[in-house]
């Protein structure tokens, strides 16, 4: 980047420059920009360097592409501005040459499980918007604002899934990884290994269950409700005492040790996974998880309504897995002005909106 004076050697002012191919700033002044003039050869990758402070990012963003990113929202919708994080206009005298533009912004982005390049890029805005106005809905559908084209939105997330595209379940597989064992002998792993396990054990010999079968020889009804039940029920413990003494206890209605609580095995992993402050306990509760894609979005994270919107005959999930190249190729008849779908049949009218 070189800093331009007012005038060249011989005296003739830049104004009188030729301005084919250059970006031409003069007089910016945003934040510690002092009256910066600069041409910027456009096509070409432009880097610009400099001790801290020396005003590159203001130069970059905060002068060239905020006036950009003005002059590209001139161009869309007043709702549609509002998917835009929108900058400022910046002090400048005047700035030639200049395209309308996006940009991925400088500083190093915060990912999640739902993050994306066009999430990352802000380009999932654009196609949803695309979508909402320009989809093909099936016949009877009401119109779905672009919000409800997002996973991470309630209007638009897989009410099943919320939005992540996979669910996380238990099976008896993950939970019992050796049916060989008793559950003296800790068949059922997804419990505590220490007294709250012990508990468990203790209370389905009050309640009869049969703890020393192995138990792949237990009946399925008792296996399924062991591992899956919703039921609490409180019974009375006597820890210490074998099957047939407790059953005896609880006969003539002896004074038991405590009263306990029974959890299945799946209450106790999800509610560990969900609400355990310690990561070491939500590591060992996720261990005996499955993660399987959603039955209902299969793993698209949107709405059925949202997934029923396509366009080039595609729903917004499967058009943003195209590469951009073919991507390009299909939005080119509409950006020609062509109405007609793929298969030559005439789109219905532009939606009119509120």
């Amino acid at each position: 980047m070189n800093d331009l004076p007012s005038s060249s050697r011989d005296g003739s002012s830049h104004d009188d420059w030729p301005r084919d191919g250059f970006v031409q700033v003069r007089g910016a002044r945003e934040h510690n920009l002092k009256n910066v003039d600069v041409d910027l050869p456009r096509g070409a990758l432009v880097v610009f360097t400099g001790v801290s402070g020396s005003g590159k990012s203001s130069l970059a963003f905060g002068t060239l592409y905020a006036e950009a990113q003005r002059r590209y929202l001139d161009s869309v919708s007043p709702y549609a501005r509002r998917l835009f994080n929108q900058l400022g206009t910046p002090d400048v005298d005047r700035i030639d040459g200049l395209p309308p533009a996006v940009a991925l912004q400088q500083g190093r982005g915060v990912t999640s499980a739902r993050s994306s390049v066009g999430s990352l890029t802000t380009l999932n805005n654009v196609l949803r918007l695309l979508y909402s106005r320009a989809g093909d809905y099936p016949p009877g559908q009401g119109i779905i604002y672009a919000e409800g084209f997002s996973p991470n939105t309630p209007e638009g997330a897989c009410p099943e899934c919320h939005g992540l595209g996979r669910v996380f379940a238990v099976t008896e597989e993950s939970m019992v990884p050796d049916p060989s064992l008793t559950i003296r002998e800790r068949a059922v792993a997804a419990w505590p290994t220490a007294w709250a396990g012990q508990n468990q054990r203790d209370i389905l010999v009050t309640l009869g269950y049969d703890v020393d079968t192995p138990w792949r020889d237990l009946p399925r009804e008792a296996r399924d409700w062991i591992l899956f039940t919703d039921e609490q029920p409180q019974v009375p413990v006597y820890p210490g005492l074998t099957p047939e003494e407790t059953r005896r206890a609880v006969k003539r209605r002896a004074e038991p040790s405590y009263l306990g609580t029974f959890t299945s095995a799946r209450r106790h992993v999800l509610h560990t996974f969900a609400n355990s402050g310690s990561e070491s306990m939500k590591r060992r509760a996720a261990s005996f998880m499955v993660i399987r894609e959603c039955p209902v979005c299969h793993g698209k994270r949107l709405t059925r309504a949202a997934l029923g919107v396509t366009f080039a005959g595609l729903d917004i999930m499967d058009f943003s897995r195209l590469p951009l190249r073919r991507a390009a190729e299909l939005l080119a008849p509409a950006a020609a002005g062509q109405t007609d779908r793929p298969d030559g049949t005439p789109r219905p009218p532009r939606r009119r909106w509120p």
